[in-house]
């Protein structure tokens, strides 16, 4: 009686073949490739749904798996897609929009803005990724707790985080930019507008990342620890930190400018300014320096080696260097310029300064007016000479110096007596002859 009630029951046989329509068609129009499971907790299509927990809305559709999973899709041709106890969702007013969460408990998962916008986290627990703009903007994150992914506003943006926790990972407006962060712990990695800007970290903890406008900007960390490497306005402008921790590097305004760390801690390089071009900042090795380029155009600063050391260049002058070569506490400062070249090598508490065209290289000007330093250049007092009748001046000809008049008349007086009493070495060498006079030419 039951199988036959059933059987006869079109109402019944309708409601089994739309259901099976339903999972088999959002599997299809949403394009996971992966055939229905026995644990799924809801799904919906077309807006047909057997669960609050998912939702949809004409030619979209949402699955969840789990306890406490929810998946939610709005606007069209749109998918959420949810394993875990978490949250996926794509906004209302969205056209090819996806939302995916794979495994891990607390995540939130929203792909928000216009067009083909995409959110997507793969394990861990507490993250929040969210798409929001105009045009294919993506954020992933894959691992990792705590973090936040965000891309908002502009076109083509995209937004990552790889393993760690803790970290923020944002991109605010502008075209094709990238904002990364690999490994690593409370890391914060941000890019506000401009164009075709990247800014990355790549292990080390509590980098902070910071690019402001511009175009094809770049602000890098490689390891290191507790970095914080800025880039504001300014056109194709380069801020890296490669191992090292602590460091602060920053480029700041017009173009082309660039300031880079390389190994050491605790460093801090500073080029550019608003209005400059073409500045560069480069501390290899050592620990504890500081160097600013700038502002001005085409001024540089240099340091290999050694720590404490402070370089200047520019200021607001152009085309001035300041370099410190395997030296420590030194502080060597170049410009306004132009073309003041200043620096120290193999030297440890130099000041060296050069203001005018030229160079001063440790206590050596060459060119133009002297440059100052540190160390004292004047003669020791031991080596000097007092001037006194007993040691007259030179003559200002440049010939042998004259003996004193007391030291020539005693001279004269001997030769006279020698000559007297016949003594061999007389005038011309010759006793004079016997009963001359001294009146006898």
């Amino acid at each position: 009686m039951i199988a036959l009630s059933n059987v006869n029951s079109p109402r019944k046989i309708a409601g089994a073949l739309v259901a099976g329509a339903v999972t088999s068609g959002l599997f299809a129009s949403a394009g996971f490739g992966l055939a229905p499971t026995a644990n799924a907790t809801c799904a919906s299509v077309f807006g047909i749904g057997s669960n609050p927990d998912c939702t949809s809305t004409l030619l979209s559709g949402s699955l969840a798996i789990g306890d406490g999973a929810q998946a939610h899709a709005d606007g069209l041709f749109g998918a959420a897609f949810v394993v875990g106890n978490s949250t996926a969702a794509t906004s209302s007013g969205s056209v090819f929009n996806l939302a995916t969460n794979l495994f891990g408990d607390g995540n939130t998962v929203a792909a928000e803005g216009a067009y083909a916008n995409w959110a997507t986290n793969i394990g861990g627990n507490g993250n929040t990724v969210t798409t929001q703009g105009s045009l294919v903007n993506t954020a992933t994150n894959i691992l990792g707790s705590g973090n936040t992914v965000t891309t908002q506003g502009g076109y083509v943006n995209w937004a990552r985080n790889a393993f760690g926790d803790s970290n923020t990972v944002t991109v605010l407006g502008g075209v094709s930019n990238w904002a990364r962060s690999a490994f690593g712990d409370s890391n914060t990695v941000e890019i506000q507008a401009g164009n075709v800007n990247s800014a990355q970290n790549l292990f080390g903890s509590d980098n902070t990342f910071t690019i402001q406008g511009g175009v094809g900007n770049f602000a890098r960390n490689l390891f290191g620890d507790t970095n914080a490497l800025t880039t504001q306005v300014g056109y194709s402008d380069l801020a890296t930190n490669f191992l090292g921790s602590g460091n602060t590097v920053t480029s700041t305004g017009g173009y082309y400018n660039g300031a880079r760390n390389i190994v050491g801690n605790g460093n801090e390089l500073s080029v550019g300014g608003l209005g400059s071009n073409l500045n560069l900042g480069l501390n290899l090795f050592g620990s504890g320096n500081h160097l600013f380029a700038g502002p001005g155009n085409l001024n540089a600063v240099l340091n290999g080696g050694g720590s404490g050391n402070t370089i200047n260049a520019g200021g607001p002058g152009d085309l001035n260097a300041g370099f410190n070569v395997f030296g420590t506490s030194n502080t060597v400062a170049a410009g306004p310029g132009p073309l003041a070249l200043a620096g120290s090598v193999f030297r440890n508490g130099l000041t060296v300064t050069r203001t005018t065209p030229g160079i001063a290289i440790n206590n050596n000007p060459f060119g133009g007016a002297a440059a100052t330093s540190g160390r004292r250049s004047t003669v020791p007092v031991a080596n000097a000479v007092p001037n006194s009748p007993k040691t007259p001046k030179a003559a200002s000809s440049g010939g042998p110096v004259p003996k004193p008049v007391s030291q020539r008349i005693t001279t004269s007086v001997k030769k006279f007596k020698d000559a007297v009493n016949g003594v061999t070495g007389g005038p011309k060498g010759r006793a004079p002859k016997p009963g001359a006079s001294s009146s006898d030419e």
